[in-house]
């Protein structure tokens, strides 16, 4: 196959500017319909049917009927507040939380749908803006677009990661941990059992049970006031690792430790709240071989295969072939101050569009 064409400078302001656009629109968790209204118009402005199926996933398809190869990038991002998110622009930086995780993802998938809607493929492409990807929403996007839909393999865009190639699903189950106890004045009931104070104890007794599973304590919340003994205190926990067996060994051994030495008075109630499955592609399966040459057609360098955690994982469960794409460097995602590079997202974009054309 020659050698891929490179994007236009049109092209990457374009994507840019719709990447800057979709991220001023808030999309928590379980909040992203002003998100997805906004992507349904920008697919329609592509030329695509699009629809807002009922799970709130934005979903369009070109190619026809049948199996169909699944571009999905997620709405949704972890910081809460449903205010206009402000971009900045500095230099080849833009700068802003969500920008790379995902709006950038989002930008990249409509872009690869324009493209198809003018030279559509022999064979169906499905494109989904999937909700409830990230923390608490446990794939349910995804999830039930695979439900909805045949899908022959699946591609998660991710605006981060334009280095790697996420090969494998890193599993994860999430657990709140519901501390109980009397309450009381901090002077006069003192020496009665705080929900707090055993949290953190707790916490520490499943920090050292976890590994080799990785162990983080993601939102803690409880008490009243600085004189009163807490009667609730709750955390939110995370347990990863690439193979689920070892996350499965982890969650039992974080269980006895939240539930051991507690004061008598005091009492836990742990709930599994997530529970994202891992898996991984054979080694040489055509959707890999495919992801690797078409970096190399762009001029990328060779990927790093890595495990990550992505709209992928759905798929890895269900043994469909399944690769993360990553569309530029930055960092801090996750955080307000979270950036991205603007050069590079040329070549993450033209290095996804060779990947589709290649498994026409």
């Amino acid at each position: 196959m020659p050698k891929a064409a490179p994007l236009s400078e049109n092209a990457l302001v374009q994507i840019v500017d719709e990447a800057t656009a979709i991220c001023a629109v808030p999309a928590p968790t379980f909040a992203e319909s002003q998100r997805a209204a906004l992507v349904q118009e920008l697919l329609a402005a592509a030329g695509l049917a699009a629809q807002i199926d009922a799970a709130g996933n934005v979903v369009a398809r070109v190619g026809g009927d049948g199996p169909a190869l699944a571009l999905v990038a997620h709405l949704d991002t972890v910081f809460p507040d449903l205010t206009t998110i402000p971009i900045v622009r500095n230099g080849v930086r833009l700068t802003g939380p969500g920008i790379g995780d995902n709006a950038l993802g989002i930008a990249a998938m409509v872009y690869v749908a324009r493209e198809l809607a003018q030279t559509p493929p022999s064979r169906p492409v499905l494109f989904a803006a999937s909700v409830g990807e990230e923390g608490l929403g446990d794939l349910s996007g995804v999830t039930a677009l695979l439900d909805a839909e045949q899908i022959r393999a699946l591609i998660a865009v991710e605006g981060h990661g334009i280095d790697c190639l996420a090969v494998g699903g890193v599993a994860s189950m999430r657990l709140r941990a519901e501390f109980s106890g009397p309450g009381g004045h901090s002077w006069s009931d003192r020496g009665r059992g705080s929900a707090i104070h055993a949290l953190i104890e707790a916490g520490e007794r499943a920090l050292a049970a976890a590994p080799p599973a990785a162990f983080n304590i993601g939102v803690i919340e409880g008490g009243t006031t600085v004189n009163a003994i807490a009667q609730s205190a709750t955390m939110v926990i995370d347990i990863r690792h690439g193979d689920p067996r070892i996350v499965d060994a982890a969650r039992v051994r974080v269980e006895r430790a939240l539930a051991t030495a507690l004061p008598g008075d005091v009492s836990v109630e742990v709930t599994l709240v997530g529970n994202r499955p891992g898996g991984s592609n054979r080694p040489n399966d055509p959707l890999l071989e495919a992801a690797r040459a078409a970096r190399t057609a762009v001029g990328l360098g060779i990927a790093d295969e890595i495990f990550a955690s992505t709209d992928a994982n759905a798929a890895f469960a269900r043994d469909i072939p399944a690769v993360g794409i990553g569309i530029t460097r930055g960092d801090f995602a996750h955080r307000e101050d979270e950036w991205i590079a603007v050069p590079p997202i040329a070549l993450g974009v033209a290095s996804l569009l060779e990947l589709v054309r290649r498994l026409d």
